[in-house]
C-alpha cells in the first residue's frame, strides 16, 4: 500500500474520470436522470456529460432507457459492490500519518472514535525527543466536556446524542473545562461550523490539542486526529500554529480509507 503518511494523492487525479466519479455519484439520490439533471447535479456542461456518459454506457456503468431516454446504474455497479472492501483498518490508515506528525513535531498525537457514547483513545503515539503527554491512555476515555478530541466527537453527533451527552453531570476538571450544557452546546456548534478544535488548559493547566475530523462522504464522523503539548508549542498570535499540519492529515486519511476529496 502506498505511504499515505508522505503521499498527497490529490495532486494526481486525472479530471476526466473525476468528473466520471461526479456523474455516478448522482445517481444516489435520483437513480434516473436525464441529460439536464445530471448536468446540473454535476455543475458540467451538458457536451461534456453527454460525452461522459456516453463512456460510461460503453463500459457498462450506465443505462439509457430507450423510450424515456433517461440515464441509469448499469448492472456492472451491482457485480461490482459485491467486492467491496467494507474498510480498510483505521489504525493501519492513519498511524503512519501520525506518527510521522509526532515524530516531525516532537508532540503526541492521538486517533480516536465516539463509541458507546463515549470519546475512545485508539492509538497514542509520540517522539522520544518530546514530551509525551499522558493524559489519554490507549483503550481510555475522557469527559466530553474537555480536550480537544472529545469535544469534536460530540460535535459530530446527531442532536439527540448531545442532548443525552450534555444532560448528565459534568466535572470541571480545571477552571477551563465548560459544565455549563447552554454554554458548551453552542461552542460544540462552532466546532462543527469551522470543522476543528483548538482546547487550551480544560484537560490539564499548560497542555493544549487541536483536534480535526475525518469525515466520510455523507459529512459523518469516523475519527478524530489531535495533538497534545505544551501550550507554547501549540499556540501563536491566538491561533493553534499547526492546523494546516492537521488538516492535510486528516484529508490524507480520508483519501487512504477511500472517500472522495472534501
Amino acid at each position: 500500500m502506498e505511504d499515505v503518511g508522505s503521499t498527497d494523492r490529490s495532486g494526481m487525479n486525472v479530471r476526466a474520470v473525476a468528473r466520471a466519479m461526479d456523474i455516478l455519484r448522482s445517481f444516489r439520490l435520483r437513480p434516473l436522470q436525464s441529460l439536464s439533471e445530471v448536468s446540473g447535479a454535476t455543475g458540467l456542461d451538458k457536451g461534456t456529460t453527454r460525452r461522459l456518459l456516453v463512456t460510461l454506457i460503453n463500459s457498462g456503468f450506465v443505462v439509457q432507457d430507450p423510450a424515456n431516454q433517461k440515464y441509469g446504474l448499469g448492472r456492472i455497479i451491482r457485480t461490482l459492490a459485491s467486492s467491496v472492501v467494507d474498510s480498510f483498518d483505521l489504525r493501519s490508515v492513519a498511524v503512519p500519518v501520525l506518527a510521522g506528525i509526532a515524530s516531525e513535531l516532537h508532540l503526541t498525537t492521538f486517533l480516536s472514535v465516539y463509541q458507546d457514547h463515549s470519546a475512545v483513545c485508539l492509538e497514542r503515539l509520540h517522539d522520544m525527543k518530546g514530551m509525551e503527554v499522558h493524559w489519554w491512555s490507549v483503550g481510555g476515555t475522557l469527559p466530553l466536556n474537555i480536550g480537544g478530541a472529545p469535544k469534536l466527537l460530540l460535535a459530530y453527533q446527531s442532536e439527540a446524542e448531545i442532548e443525552a451527552a450534555l444532560s448528565g453531570p459534568m466535572e470541571p476538571v480545571t477552571p477551563s473545562a465548560q459544565i455549563d450544557p447552554a454554554l458548551l452546546r453552542e461552542h460544540l456548534r462552532e466546532i462543527r461550523a469551522r470543522g476543528w478544535e483548538f482546547a487550551v488548559d480544560d484537560v490539564a493547566l499548560g497542555l493544549a490539542a487541536i483536534a480535526v475530523p475525518v469525515l466520510d462522504d455523507d459529512g459523518n464522523i469516523v475519527c478524530a486526529l489531535s495533538m497534545a503539548g505544551l501550550t507554547p508549542q501549540m499556540v501563536g498570535e491566538g491561533m493553534p500554529i499547526h492546523l494546516t499540519r492537521m488538516l492535510e492529515a486528516a484529508a490524507r486519511v480520508r483519501s487512504a480509507l477511500g472517500f472522495r476529496s472534501s
